[in-house]
């Protein structure tokens, strides 16, 4: 009796994990488009397709997608009009599923220019998730292990998915509020993985330890999504700072997460480490690395809130703020006429 049972956990393990080596293998090679439904939810169908204007093709995360119809994506499509603007940016993804989508997206778009938008917050967190069992629960620390350790990536899509299934969406087109700041409201993940790795913040801004380790992955990484690109596409990284950096207002919101920082006018330095290692390893590759930072700093310091309180996100001023300050880069580039640029604002 005792060997059938042991015999029949064996054998359930090993399907198992069958299964997910062979959705690992499907995921990673998207023989099915697993996020074919966020480029339709967030592109026209004219602009997915014709390719009669010149193609400007985005990707990223949540930052690129969050809110709706506010974030700068749709502000560059609103002030080129001479472009085919495509978004193709997932939330909840890095930059391993960018490289995974990468393939077929150049491959349909085919763009003369491509952004890439990294977030200081939590990139390299998608890289190696916190991980420490004194204050995480059991499910969390396994499923960040076999993500960050054991390379299975598709299961940050089955969470991605399986999150979307149980939230309930919030009515289009309605202004979200911004009550004040509490640790209760705060993203969960934000929390757990804050307490997890209280330093992580410091330690991703100063590009140290660990995290600058990181920090070669994701440069490696970028380096091998912009080669999808042809050698006619000029190509762009727009680095979002994280909230903590912008303000104290902010950092002292995540210290009552759990944060620790012990050098905060480092953290909030222009210059900061991870932009100054992530420009000069790009470089090479011909990407242009972009920091809004100071343009950040400058808003929050004459009282202009640029991010929730109770969120890593910008608000819709700071989506505007972040689009007016690439498509200045663009236009500056020569990569558009500046009457395309002023048509979007009749």
């Amino acid at each position: 009796m005792i060997k059938r049972v042991l015999f029949f956990w064996v054998y359930l393990f090993f399907c198992l994990a069958c299964f997910l080596l062979v959705f690992e293998g499907i995921y990673r090679y998207q023989l099915v488009d697993f996020y074919r439904p966020e480029l339709r939810a967030n592109n026209r169908p004219v602009d997915l397709g014709e390719a009669r204007r010149r193609t400007l093709l985005a990707m990223g995360d949540s930052f690129s997608v969050i809110p709706p119809n506010d974030n700068w994506v749709n502000f560059l499509r609103l002030h080129l009009p001479s472009h085919r603007v495509i978004n193709a940016a997932v939330p909840g993804t890095g930059i391993f599923e960018s490289l995974y989508m990468a393939p077929g997206r150049f491959r349909q778009f085919q763009p003369q220019v491509f952004i890439y938008q990294v977030y200081v917050g939590n990139d390299l967190q998608d890289i190696r998730r916190p991980l420490n069992w004194r204050t995480m629960t059991l499910p969390r620390y396994v499923y960040g292990f076999m993500c960050s350790y054991l390379g299975l990536r598709s299961l940050t899509f089955a969470n991605y998915r399986l999150a979307q299934l149980l939230s309930s969406p919030g009515p289009e087109g309605q202004q979200r509020p911004d009550p004040p700041f509490s640790p209760a409201t705060y993203p969960k993940s934000v929390t757990i993985y804050t307490q997890a790795e209280p330093h992580t913040l410091e330690d991703t801004v100063l590009a140290r330890g660990e995290r600058g380790r990181d920090l070669a992955t994701l440069i490696d990484g970028i380096k091998k999504l912009c080669s999808y690109a042809g050698p006619q596409c000029r190509q762009y990284v727009v680095v979002i700072p994280d909230a903590g950096q912008v303000s104290d207002f902010y950092l002292e919101h995540l210290r009552q997460l759990g944060a620790r920082v012990s050098d905060p006018q480092g953290l909030q330095r222009d210059d900061y480490p991870f932009f100054i290692r992530l420009k000069e390893g790009l470089a090479a590759a011909g990407v242009q690395v972009l920091n809004p930072l100071p343009l950040f700093q400058e808003h929050e310091r004459q009282g202009q809130r640029l991010y929730y309180s109770n969120d890593t996100h910008l608000k819709p001023g700071g989506q505007s703020l972040l689009g007016e300050f690439i498509l200045k880069r663009l236009l500056a580039d020569g990569l558009a006429p500046k009457a395309g640029a002023d048509g979007g604002r009749q």
